[in-house]
């Protein structure tokens, strides 16, 4: 789409501009506060469901800590195929909580093990396909996803954490939570940043100044807990022998990766767009870098019988906008400040001594707020009719999951009543369909050279007239074809112009108007992006009088320009009227 893209003044620093330690490290306490709240709590409640034992829950705490640790400093970085080079908070794979409490009560770690393990490898021949499947995980599906984990773990959350102990009545018991809440809402309403950065430590602070005088924070707990201390649980091992119960969960946890896969792209796609001030278009070769590191980070906790972590988590977002550091450098303090509290068992006390109202306090406002951001991913660009019942039937039978588990036994009520995989599913399933039941386009398959020209000149001509279009929509489309050709052939450099490069042109009618698409196998030889180059058109000074021309041609003639860059492939998507 065109016009200037919507600035976010509110970022202070963006992913690879240098933000001062002391700020850096600030940014990492507020969100490492939280989010190692939460990766402690919900072991907790996972291991309890299961019936596991205390001794296994000292276990994955410490992995679970580490892994998630080590995975944000690596989506930190930027590695060739590793790493998304932006601030990424992870957490536990949502999707995954039910079903892994139902391994580790059927077999234990040692089958919840090689059911990780396996199901991970669905994950891998995923990213490594994401550009083929562009059209099945598409921002509407990705942001139904992202709501969906929204609405779903707070009542896990509030459900499972948030009981008052014997003495307590229900009041006095969420008083602290409510008065948290209060303060938090109050900072959330305000018009300046300045306000709105210090939510979480104010709603935590507000919180606890109620619990204390009611007796609710147990520092008696935090006394008798070591400064240091490391699991007396040791490595729970693989059970290799894939028995029936194996057999029996393995689809139920394919099926929950795929929602989990779809979930991951879904929460980087959306952490991309709010790490900059000003909106670009999504760079896929970070997304698969950031989905790498999660794979690993997957393949890891099965590896260590412990629960998947290191899954992105969208929630980023809200924290970047409380603080205004996108920084990377600030998850690579988050990571070794989560690294450093698995064996730093004082502090893990004092966080986990936090009462569960509080808690959720601060996760009602996050994930308030994750929400809306899901929301704006769905209805970016114009709404239709589609999007509009895709994003509405997901949401209704995602929402409806509860229910419908009631009608199913055993791992399949576990499966049918998870929020996230039926609303997630639905709206993979709707999109799927969509895209098969659309017309099928034409295609052109040949080399991006100079030469081809021609050829897909005649290509984009024998469809303008076997579609009657008018001679001016004709000529608008054949010029949208020349300029996109010569826009990725000005990328080449004298290194990769020497290597052949394929070129399949798709060109599919869309009522009043053609869907005009160009993939190139590029081997990363393009390294500007068209669709950024028109939106920042009068302000790149980079651009050199011809190549400003020729983008002001496209944004011309084409209603839209979306540029789509992967490891290897480039994919280049025109809209063009009839």
């Amino acid at each position: 789409m065109f016009g200037k893209s919507q600035g976010r003044h509110e970022i202070h620093f963006e992913p690879d501009e240098k933000c001062p330690p002391l700020r850096a490290i600030g940014s990492a306490l507020q969100i490492f506060l939280p989010n190692t709240i939460s990766l402690v709590m919900l072991a907790a409640l996972v291991v309890q469901a299961s019936g596991e034992s205390e001794a296994y829950l000292s276990w994955m705490t410490f992995t679970v800590l580490v892994v998630t640790g080590a995975s944000m400093i690596l989506q930190s970085l930027r590695l060739r195929y590793f790493g998304s080079g932006r601030l990424i908070v992870t957490n536990f794979n949502v999707p995954f909580l039910a079903v892994s409490a139902v391994a580790l009560h059927v077999g234990g770690p040692g089958l919840l093990a090689p059911l990780i393990v396996v199901s991970t490898l669905v994950q891998s021949v995923l990213t490594l396909h994401l550009a083929s499947l562009r059209r099945i995980f598409t921002p509407t599906v990705s942001g139904v996803v992202v709501m969906l984990v929204a609405v779903s773990a707070m009542p896990f959350i509030i459900s499972r954490a948030v009981v008052p102990p014997e003495g307590y009545t229900a009041l006095l018991f969420l008083a602290p939570g409510m008065a948290a809440l209060a303060a938090g809402i109050l900072l959330s309403l305000q018009e300046t940043q300045v306000w709105r950065i210090w939510i979480l430590p104010v709603t935590v602070t507000v919180g606890l100044i109620v619990a204390v005088p009611l007796g609710l924070y147990d520092i008696d707990i935090i006394v008798a807990t070591p400064w240091v201390s490391l699991p007396a649980f040791g490595w729970p091992g693989l059970n290799l022998n894939f028995g029936v119960e194996f057999w029996v969960l393995l689809p139920v946890f394919v099926i929950v990766n795929l929602t989990s896969f779809v979930k991951a792209v879904g929460d980087l796609s959306v952490i991309q767009r709010a790490s900059y001030r000003s909106q670009s278009a999504i760079d896929f070769r970070s997304v698969q870098g950031g989905l790498n590191v999660y794979g690993l980070g997957t393949l890891v906790s099965g590896l260590l019988g412990t629960l998947p972590v290191a899954a992105p988590w969208a929630v980023t977002v809200v924290y970047i906008g409380f603080t205004g550091v996108a920084s990377k450098s600030v998850g690579i303090y988050l990571g070794l400040l989560t690294i450093a509290a698995a064996t730093f068992s004082k502090l893990l006390a004092i966080l986990v001594a936090i009462p569960s109202p509080v808690v959720g306090a601060v996760y009602i406002v996050i994930f308030g707020m994750l929400f809306v951001e899901g929301a704006k991913t769905v209805f970016t660009g114009p709404a239709d009719h589609k999007k509009a019942a895709i994003t509405g039937v997901s949401m209704v039978l995602g929402l409806s999951a509860g229910a419908l588990s009631g009608l199913f036994e055993g791992a399949a009520s576990h499966l049918v009543g998870n929020t996230i995989v039926v609303g997630g599913m639905s709206a993979i399933g709707m999109t799927a369909l969509t895209e098969l039941s659309g017309l099928r386009g034409k295609k052109l398959r040949t080399d991006l050279t100079q030469s081809s020209l021609p050829a897909v000149d005649d290509f984009l001509r024998q469809f303008a007239e076997a579609n009657s279009w008018t001679e001016e929509g004709k000529n608008r489309l054949r010029i949208v074809g020349e300029e996109v050709i010569l826009n990725l052939l000005d990328e080449e450099t004298s290194e990769t112009a020497e290597r052949e490069r394929s070129l399949v042109a798709t060109i599919r009618p869309q009522g009043g108007s053609a869907e005009l698409e160009i993939v190139v196998t590029s081997d990363d030889a393009f390294q500007a992006n068209i669709e950024n180059r028109i939106a920042y058109l009068g302000q790149d000074e980079t651009l050199e009088e011809e190549q400003q021309l020729s983008f002001r041609i496209l944004r011309h003639y084409a209603s839209s320009v979306h540029h789509r860059k992967y490891y290897g492939i480039d994919i280049v998507s025109c809209h063009v009227e009839k």
